[in-house]
């Protein structure tokens, strides 16, 4: 008996640590979050990743939104650290709850050189969205929502930061708008 107990303990601790590594390999669980195992060894934590979040129009124009409040911040940041798109879908619909306006007219998309000076409007335009209580909850939503999930990245042979895309999520205005009790089948 005593023999198996002492079985045990290694045991639970090689699933521990198994189930950290495939999660962080496989899943993007950053080694800051599940469990600590690794974590003083890497720069994978919460301000090193982030996320740009869009509102589609049905002709396609995106539309970036600010202002997230509070609420949409947490939500948005479990689902950064835990980035599935069952978390980011978690953080769309509630995001998608607010009553998103312009806050300026549409803007043109800057074209930049290779030194970062802008060289001329493109074809492509903006606005930027802020929440509102100016519009009714009642109108027709039918913009689907895009969440850019990006990490930061330091390179020691350079010497330089840069932030890459790992992954994009777009979600439809179905699975954003779907009722509650559709959710769970």
């Amino acid at each position: 008996m005593q023999w198996a107990l002492m079985l045990c303990v290694p045991f639970l601790a090689l699933l521990v640590v198994g189930r950290q590594v495939y999660l962080s390999s496989h899943y993007g669980l950053s080694t800051w979050k599940g469990g600590g195992m690794g974590m003083f060894a890497s720069a994978d934590d919460l301000a090193s990743r982030y996320a740009k979040v869009f509102l589609v129009a049905p002709d396609g124009n995106r539309d970036p939104l600010i202002q997230l409040s509070p609420d949409d911040f947490d939500v948005l940041n479990r689902a950064l650290e835990y980035p599935t798109r069952q978390n980011f879908l978690r953080a769309a619909r509630q995001i998608a709850r607010e009553n998103w306006i312009p806050a300026y007219q549409r803007r043109p998309v800057l074209s930049v050189n290779s030194d970062g000076n802008p060289i001329g409007a493109g074809a492509k335009s903006f606005r930027v969205m802020v929440p509102s209580d100016l519009r009714s909850d009642r109108e027709e939503k039918s913009s689907s929502m895009e969440i850019q999930f990006w990490k930061i990245a330091y390179d020691p042979r350079t010497r330089q930061v840069r932030g890459s895309l790992a992954k994009t999520f777009v979600f439809s205005p179905e699975e954003l708008f779907r009722p509650a009790e559709q959710n769970k089948s």
